[in-house]
Formats: structure tokens, sequence, C-alpha cells
């Protein structure tokens, strides 16, 4: 017990340390000294340096060591470290490959081939940060030892026995697709002035990237072309869902932007290169756009982002899919007609930046620029039936919509689409009316039973429990902020079958036997318009005078007691059928109202 309670000790005290650990953070001074890369094109190694070989020794300070490396990370995950015996190794070619902050920035590892073959990994959980440079060394020994650590810290994070250990002449790094790292590298040994001083390799350039590095040669990206640029957006609306909880619509849209650039324009015969050029996000110049009506502010994430395309003339193209949640409050007052329900939203589109100036031009989306995405923005039906209407509002004219707005400095055309949503219902209708139908026929049949009986009353009651148990978990289906007309008819129904059992429990005490004895209630039930209207038997003549007439044949003194009793007996009877025959008159009288008011309700409804 006791060697239990210790080992949880150290346990703990590993775990606390573990969590407390001390980064090594860059400064701005310690930066200057070193060499920076920012990785931007994701997971690629475009750019390679050639190892310092004159200063490795002194950098090393060990004979054993074979290369040394000090580096700083800033990035929010994926820090990617090549190693390498040759310039741009292929595939099969034998490397040694770090990733720092893999898989969100939760592990640490070291591969032999680019891009596979893991030869140790460890749990590194936030080793990276997005605000600070951190440190990190990588030492390789003469006999295949490989280290990976925190600057600062003698004992490595990682470390792997190498049996065949690599001549590393190379090195280069890499991000991970959307995300901007940046390396500090060729830094000095901590407490040392000694530095390495690596070289870029000029690899050999095709004729289309010579033409790119001359023109984007001392063009800042972020500045538009123009003062004022006219920018062509074309919008596939891909797929609809509108969260009624929320008064909430997710949209998930296709996006084909279109520019002109004439600085960028060329003649291919000129330069021999091809009629289109592609160009990475933050080579030039591209407009961004948000959702104004949004519960996001930022810019448009893009998704499946393809190329920038631009042609000799210098038209440029950019496709993208993005997700917009926008907020659809323009639902109708009253009763809503849930799950036939229909909603008017509207996405307001408007460029990021607000000091640009921008003219928008709608591409329609039948148009040849938009079926050559058709293949790639697939639409997904689902509930809704969409349908939608696009406008452009000016500067100007919406200066005078929206008056809160700051106007003054953001004078670019605002993209508008209202969007108008309506709800197949089909599986709402077999789901909340079927019941609702069966429940209103079984009401109504239950009226031309025998009335009287406590079988009916069961059935009312059950009627009454199966609705209400109904009402409860209906709150998880149907939007608390809306009243929807369905429920107003089941509540009806409910109330219904209530009042009907009521009634047929007063119609079973002895109130209803004295109602049925009243001079006014016997002379309306035996009235023949009653009798015909509610379909009740003829009564005598004899029976409507209520007195007795012995036979022809009968001798009045002879059998005095016989025909006391005979009297009794009639008299009995004729209370059960007055009662019953007043039961009789209700329920025809409730089947006719209540198939009124049922009828009634379903058309409003409808």
């Amino acid at each position: 017990m006791i060697r239990a309670f210790i080992y949880f000790i150290i346990a703990f005290n590993w775990y606390t340390n573990a969590q407390n650990v001390t980064n090594y953070v860059f400064t701005r001074k310690m930066a200057q000294a070193c060499k920076e890369h920012i990785c931007q094109d994701g997971y690629s190694y475009n750019t390679f340096y050639s190892v310092d070989d004159e200063n490795m020794k002194q950098i090393t300070k060990n004979s054993d060591i074979s290369f040394e490396m000090h580096i700083g990370i800033q990035a929010v995950n994926n820090g990617h470290i090549l190693l390498s015996p040759v310039p741009r190794p292929g595939d099969s070619d034998p490397v040694y490959e770090f990733v720092v902050g893999g898989g969100g920035n939760k592990f640490t590892e070291l591969r032999r081939n680019l891009k596979r073959n893991a030869k140790k990994s460890v749990l590194t959980p936030k080793i990276l940060s997005s605000f600070e440079a951190r440190g990190f060394y990588i030492k390789i020994a003469q006999d295949g030892l490989i280290e990976f650590g925190r600057e600062g810290e003698s004992l490595p994070l990682l470390s792997y026995m190498d049996v065949s250990p690599l001549e590393i002449k190379y090195f280069s790094f890499a991000a991970w697709t959307g995300v901007e790292v940046k390396f500090l590298y060729d830094c000095p040994t901590p407490g040392a002035n000694t530095t390495s001083d690596s070289q870029e390799i000029e690899r050999p350039l095709s004729p289309s990237e010579q033409f790119k590095r001359s023109r984007l040669a001392y063009r800042l990206p972020w500045i538009p072309p123009k003062p004022q640029m006219d920018v062509k957006l074309g919008i596939k609306i891909t797929n609809v869902k509108y969260d009624p909880f929320q008064s909430k619509l997710i949209t998930s849209l296709s996006v084909v932007v279109s520019w002109v650039d004439e600085t960028m324009a060329w003649y291919p015969g000129k330069y021999n290169i091809s009629n289109v050029l592609k160009f990475h996000q933050g080579q030039i110049w591209c407009p961004r756009f948000y959702v104004f009506n949004s519960d996001n502010m930022d810019a448009f994430e893009s998704r499946n982002a393809e190329l920038i395309s631009m042609t000799h003339e210098g038209e440029a193209t950019f496709h993208f899919q993005t997700t917009v949640y926008t907020w659809c409050t323009e639902s109708p007052p009253g009763l809503s007609k849930w799950p036939h329900d229909e909603y008017q939203c509207s996405i307001v589109i408007q460029p990021w930046e607000a000091h640009e100036k921008i003219s928008i031009d709608i591409i329609e989306p039948n148009s040849t620029k938009m079926h050559v995405f058709a293949g790639v923005d697939d639409v997904t039906e689902n509930e809704w039936e969409v349908s939608t209407k696009r406008l452009i509002v000016k500067p100007h004219v919406w200066n005078q919509i929206y008056t809160a707005d700051d106007n003054e400095t953001h004078q670019s055309d605002r993209y508008i689409i209202d969007v108008s949503l309506k709800r197949h219902a089909t599986a709402y209708n077999i789901v909340f009316y079927t019941p609702l139908i069966v429940l209103e026929l079984f009401i109504l049949m239950s009226f031309w039973s025998e009335p009287l009986l406590m079988d009916r009353i069961w059935f009312l009651a059950g009627c009454s429990v199966v609705i209400s148990m109904g009402l409860c978990y209906i709150d998880y289906l149907i939007p608390s902020h809306t009243l929807p007309s369905i429920l107003v008819l089941y509540t009806d129904i409910l109330i219904s079958v209530l009042l009907a059992l009521l009634i047929q429990a007063l119609l079973m005490t002895t109130t209803a036997d004295n109602i049925s004895k009243m001079a006014s209630v016997q002379r309306i039930m035996r009235s023949n318009v009653i009798r015909t209207i509610f379909c009740l038997p003829y009564v005598p003549s004899s029976d409507r005078n209520g007195g007795y007439f012995p036979q022809e044949d009968e001798d009045p003194q002879s059998t005095p007691i016989s025909r006391e009793i005979e009297e009794m007996e009639s008299e009995t009877e004729g209370k059960m059928r007055e009662k019953m025959e007043l039961a009789e008159v209700i329920d025809r009288v409730l089947f006719i109202t209540y198939t009124i008011t049922f009828a009634a309700m379903l058309a409003t409804h409808f």
C-alpha cells in the first residue's frame, strides 16, 4: 500500500512538471540574429538551403556530433523540417522529416522518408504557439543518435538510433494546408555567438515561373491594382438548412470571383509561355468578402479553394466554397403554419476591406463561367424548396436603407441574395396529421356507440392521456418562440375529448335522471320533429300519454297484483328509455358540432 502511494506521488509530480514546461521563446533581439523563412504554400518543400559545413564544427563543439541545428518555430500547428543528403529528394529518397505539432498541435514525429515511414512519435500537446517563436534543437551524432528537443533542456523530447545515419547536406521547411508557419534558422547556439550561414539553392525556373517572379517583384498583394476595381461575383447556393430554434440560416455557397488586372497582362508569344497562369492566394491581389448580417464577422473561409487562374489578358478567376451563417428574423407574425412554414431571408455580402472601392457585377448561375465548376459544385437537395433573387445595392442607396452603418468609410457595392424557403413537409404530414385524423375519426365514431357505458369513459380517458403525452414531447420538435397552428389543433382536440368525457360522466349521474323527467324536456323529446332529426324510434300514443290501458280480454279486477307489477316495470323501463334517448340526442348534437368544428379548423390550418 505504501509503495503504491509512493508511485502515485512520483507520477503526480512528473505530470505536474510536464504541464509546467518552460518554453524557450525568442525575443526580438534574438530573432534578429537568425534568418527567417515563412511557409504559406501548404505541405510542399519548395525552398532548399545548403548546410554550412565550415561553421558546423564550431557550432557543434563536439566531435561526436555530425549535425546540429538551432531553430525557432511560430505557428498554430504543423511545423515540418526536412533534412536531406540531396537537394529536392523524391518519395523514395532517404531523408529525416520532423513534424512538430502535428495532428492539431498534439504530437511530434520523426519520419525516415518524405511524408511516410514514421520511426518515433511522442505526444507534445501545445508545443507550438501562434503568438511567440519557440526554440528547438536538432542533433545528429556520428553513431546515428538523432535527438529533437526544446532549447534549454538537456533531455530531448524525441530520440532515435539510426543504424545507417544520413549525411545531411540540405534542409527545407514546410507547413500544412491553410497554415502559415514562420521558421527562424541559422540561429546561434545559446550562450555562443557562432552562427551558420546557409545559402538558398536556386533551382532552374521554367519560362512561366521566371515571368511570374518578374511580375510579382516589388508588388504588394494587399494593394488593389486600381483605386476602383470592377469585380464580377457569381454565387451558387449548393445547400440550405434553416434552424427554426435559433432563426438562423446555414447556407453552403460556391463562389466564383473574377476581375481584370491590366498590369499583369502579357503577350504569350513574346515570353514563350501559355495563355493561362496559376497563382497562389497571397501572391496577387484578390478581393475578399464577408457577410454583413452574420453572427461571424470574419472574411469568407475558403474551402476546396483552387489556384487563382489568370489569362494573358489579365482576367483573373478564383473559385472556392464556403459556408455562411445568417440571421433570419423575417418570420410572419401570428400563428405559424409549421410544418408548412415559409421564410424570407437575406444574405448581404460586402467587401472585407473597408478602404477598397469595389464595383460588383453579378455572374448569373447559368453562365459559362459558373458551368466550368458545375462538376465540383453539386447541389444537395433536402427538405427545403429554395428560390432566390439577386441584386446589387449601390453605396448611396445603402446609405438610405441602413443609416446605422459607417457609410463614409465603406464605399463598395453590396451583393444581396433574397432567399425564399418553403419546407417539403411530406414526412411531417405523415407523422403529425395521421394521428390527428385518426383521433378525430375515433372520437366521432364513439358518439354512435351505445351511451351510458363505462367503456366510453375509458376510451375518452385513454385519448386524453395519449394527446397529453404527445404534447409533452412536441416541444423538442416545434420552436418555442412561435405558435404553430398544428399545436392549436391538438390542443383543441384535447379540450374536445375532455368536454365529451365530462358530458358522458354527467349523463351517468342522478342529475341526468332528473333532467330527463322534466316536463319541458319530455315535451321536446316526444316531438316528432326532434325524433325524426335525431333518428329516435317511434313512440306509441299510449306511451306518450304516460298511462296503462288493459287489453280487451283482460278482467280489470282479476289480477290487481300483477297489474301493479307490470305498471312498475313499465314505469322503470320508461325512465331508462327517457334517459337513454336524452343521451342519444346529446351524442348526435356532439357529433354534428365536433364534425363542423374539426372540418373548419383543418380548413383554416391548410
